[in-house]
């Protein structure tokens, strides 16, 4: 049984008593990271899953149903970039690939034991922000549009057009051998690239 705030719920009632009293601090975020790079075995490597501070007490080895939707959405979206970049010929040396997701589950149980929830509590998941942050010696066009096709494009976060998202790149520029671009042009640097993406 899940445990909130290191109090475990196994009821209708329990959950909404703990909720009660916990009020917003039941709100939180969720940060699930996906890696890839040149070393890697294949494209769908284990992601790492963050919780909130109310979630925290719960067992590392035991990713609930809701949490699943991060884990999910991490490994599926940010795999198509190496699966894409093989595709395309573009060069890519490694991507870390974040989804982060403000979740409050009081709206799953509004108006049960007299719990009143958030009206934007509503369906529980409020957002969802993507980051990927590209290592590669490609143009940064092309990343952009690898960025872009992977987003767009992806069936788990079609799957989830429905929660507010917003997507933003990152590039560390880098050499076909995987050193670091030394130069010290306006290019030797991050570079960033933030979005909103339209709702369906």
């Amino acid at each position: 049984m899940p445990a909130i705030f290191g109090e475990v719920v196994s009821s209708v009632a329990d959950i909404v008593s703990v909720m009660k009293k916990h009020g917003d601090a039941v709100r939180g975020t969720y940060r699930a990271r996906y890696h890839f790079d040149t070393e890697s075995s294949g494209y769908y490597t284990t992601p790492i899953l963050e919780r909130p501070a109310s979630m925290q007490a719960n067992e590392p080895g035991v990713v609930y149903p809701w949490e699943q939707i991060f884990t999910a959405a991490a490994v599926c979206a940010g795999s198509d970039y190496p699966m894409l970049a093989a595709h395309e010929g573009i060069d890519l040396q490694s991507i870390d690939f974040v989804v982060e997701g403000v979740f409050d589950p009081r709206g799953e149980f509004d108006e049960m034991d007299g719990l009143e929830a958030p009206v934007d509590a509503r369906h529980c998941f409020l957002s969802l922000h993507l980051c990927a942050t590209l290592r590669s010696s490609a143009s940064l066009v092309a990343l952009e549009k690898l960025h872009e096709r992977a987003i767009a494009y992806n069936m788990v976060l079609g799957a989830l057009r429905g929660i507010p998202m917003t997507s933003e790149l990152v590039v560390s520029l880098g050499m076909k051998d995987g050193s670091t671009l030394r130069d010290p042009s306006p290019l030797d640097r991050p570079w960033t690239r933030r979005a909103s993406l339209p709702q369906m």
